[in-house]
């Protein structure tokens, strides 16, 4: 990315979060989404920020499940500790 567009994403990053909660007016909407569909850099950043903010929406929500290898191995350094205090 070349200096000049790389100082409008910074210019831009401090919108997104307004522009994910639909508080940024017509113009300005308008010129983040241009920049969105030229710039990678930006799409992925703005993609990060909405996963963020789905999973802080979840919070309240029931505990997400983990991953069964995360589980298993949990599970296993748990039983070695339990194993290891009872000797």
């Amino acid at each position: 990315m070349e200096s000049h567009a790389h100082h409008h994403c910074l210019d831009l990053i401090d919108r997104l979060n307004e522009y994910l909660d639909g508080e940024l007016n017509a113009d300005s909407c308008a010129e983040l989404e241009a920049h969105l569909r030229a710039c990678p850099e930006c799409q992925e950043l703005l993609l990060s920020l909405q996963q963020t903010v789905d999973l802080l929406h979840h919070l309240d929500d029931e505990p997400l499940p983990l991953p069964p290898a995360l589980e298993d191995r949990l599970a296993r350094q748990l039983q070695q500790r339990l194993a290891t205090k009872s000797h």
